[in-house]
């Protein structure tokens, strides 16, 4: 997500199913003042893929479960194609497809019984670029059965998007090539190539392309 100006409201995208959900949930950005604005609303699988990619949001609210089917099946395309980060509401108590949707690339969980704080400071960890779940999750994304303190270096990995991870993987592919080759490779700008790179040193604790590379190949990214 990139912001122009810092005081710039965060576009919020929502997608859900129910029409009652929805009304509440644009009362609450409405009522949360300058810092939040709506975006626009979908409300299956479809409309989420159609919407984010025209509306290019900072942050989309999905529900897990549209209209009967899973959301996840389409989640990496969202990611792609609105450039947004995603943070999931939902009413699915599955740890293991929750896990999951945050393997393939969600920044966040929020439970649909969460009071209204909750999801508003959960929607703010996510634009400042942190991840928001909960101790059973993390657990959950770990393998672990109780929920043991967090490793540092799997929530490291695991707040990278899909696309950051491709880029990484083709880094280290790479052996060495230049940053306008790896634009090449990768179908973007190259200033876009540098912009992600530096959002991935940050998120991985590395300075350069020769320390993700050393990172990469120990952590298993390629």
């Amino acid at each position: 997500m990139t912001t122009t100006e810092t005081n710039a409201p965060i576009r919020i995208m929502l997608v859900d199913d129910h029409k009652t959900m929805l009304w509440g949930l644009e009362k609450l950005i409405e009522g949360a003042g300058a810092a939040l604005t709506l975006a626009g609303t979908a409300h299956n699988n479809e409309s989420a893929l159609r919407e984010g990619a025209r509306l290019r949001p900072d942050l989309i609210v999905l529900d897990l479960d549209l209209e009967g089917r899973s959301s996840i099946e389409v989640l990496p395309q969202l990611l792609q194609d609105s450039g947004a980060r995603v943070l999931i509401l939902s009413g699915n108590r599955d740890q293991a497809l929750l896990a999951q949707a945050v393997k393939l690339g969600a920044r966040g969980v929020v439970s649909k019984e969460a009071p209204a704080e909750v999801l508003l400071q959960a929607i703010e960890r996510v634009c400042a670029g942190e991840m928001h779940l909960d101790a059973s999750l993390m657990g959950a994304l770990l393998g672990q059965s109780a929920p043991a303190k967090a490793d540092p270096e799997a929530q490291r990995i695991g707040s990278l998007t899909p696309k950051e991870r491709k880029i990484v993987a083709t880094v280290v592919d790479s052996n060495g090539a230049a940053n306008k080759e790896l634009a090449a490779k990768l179908f973007i700008a190259e200033p876009t190539l540098r912009n992600n790179l530096t959002s991935i040193y940050q998120k991985l604790g590395v300075a350069n392309r020769l320390e993700l590379y050393v990172y990469a190949t120990r952590h298993g990214l390629q």
